[in-house]
């Protein structure tokens, strides 16, 4: 089966239209805080990574 190219038949203001509208939503998601929960979880994240370094690097220490 093949596809089909979709038909562009937009209007160029149309389509600069949607792309201020698009752009203009992402700006106000950025702009929002994250979350405290999700800054939580990315310091446990950083906590476990910093304690799998500190092991890896006893371990290599170890080894010679």
């Amino acid at each position: 089966m093949t596809q089909r190219k979709p038909d562009n038949n937009l209007d160029l203001d149309v389509q600069a239209h949607i792309g201020r509208q698009l752009r203009a939503g992402y700006v106000d998601i950025l702009n929002q805080p994250v979350p405290d929960r999700f800054l939580e979880l990315l310091a446990e994240l950083d906590k476990k990574e910093d304690e799998a370094g500190s092991n890896q690097s006893i371990l290599q220490n170890g080894a010679r």
